[in-house]
């Protein structure tokens, strides 16, 4: 799975559904985002397993595919960046981001 999205864009979508992200789970997965990407669509899905959110953007991108991404490790490296399109790219094998 590989697909290309602006930063600015990216932070400010995962900023809105982390709300519904808990700090102190005894299930580290909450802790993840879900990225889903569908025919050119990126939907974002965050639970605490009472609030549930998710947004969704175009993106540029060839396949479809499904993966959970840390958020504190994504929010903290997105807001370092600039403003500029950044390229994911998930290793089918070892799901390496």
């Amino acid at each position: 799975m590989r697909f290309i999205v602006s930063t600015t864009t990216l932070l400010k979508q995962l900023q809105a559904v982390s709300g519904a992200l808990s700090n102190s789970t005894v299930l580290p997965i909450l802790e993840n985002f879900l990225f889903e990407i569908k025919d050119g669509n990126l939907t974002i899905s965050a639970t605490d397993l009472q609030t549930s959110m998710t947004t969704s953007l175009a993106v540029e991108a060839k396949e479809n595919g499904r993966i959970a991404i840390p958020s504190r490790i994504l929010l903290d490296t997105l807001k370092s960046l600039p403003e500029q399109p950044v390229a994911f790219s998930v290793d089918d094998t070892t799901f390496a981001i």
